[in-house]
């Protein structure tokens, strides 16, 4: 990518991040394996952990997403059984809410991970430093693609 990402609301940062993109610029492939985040976006050279503790922001998202989703199954089950009176037991449906939390977190993972890095950017804008810091790296890649 060329000079500095256009600028865009807080609402497609995030949405870009929860699509596992950049939030800066967009951009994809910003892991190295399922749960290896990179350390900086391969197309504007964004750093994605910025401070110590990028990890408890990612298992907030993660938590978030799993407890609303048990949450949404339940409410489901309470509705269905007080529309229909039915006596149907509570054991399938908490085999499913535990299954949805042990599954939930792995496959959300990647999605968590970005979602909470373009979190990250709207909550704390990049300072001058990390911009100059950015454009350094996309100048070195620049010069080692020549």
């Amino acid at each position: 990518m060329n000079g500095t990402p256009a600028r865009v609301g807080p609402l497609q940062t995030v949405w870009r991040g929860i699509r596992g993109r950049c939030g800066r610029c967009g951009c994809r492939g910003l892991f190295r394996g399922y749960f290896r985040l990179a350390e900086r976006c391969p197309c504007c050279w964004y750093q994605f952990r910025r401070e110590e503790g990028f990890l408890a922001g990612v298992y907030l998202v993660n938590f978030t997403v799993t407890l609303f989703l048990i949450w949404l199954v339940l409410m489901v089950y309470v509705i269905w059984r007080a529309g229909t009176g039915s006596d149907d037991p509570l054991w399938p449906m908490l085999t499913a809410c535990l299954a949805l939390a042990v599954v939930v977190p792995v496959v959300a993972y990647p999605f968590a991970a970005s979602t909470w890095a373009a979190l990250d950017l709207v909550m704390r804008p990049l300072e001058p430093d990390e911009e100059a810091d950015a454009a350094t790296w996309s100048a070195a890649e620049g010069d080692q693609n020549e």
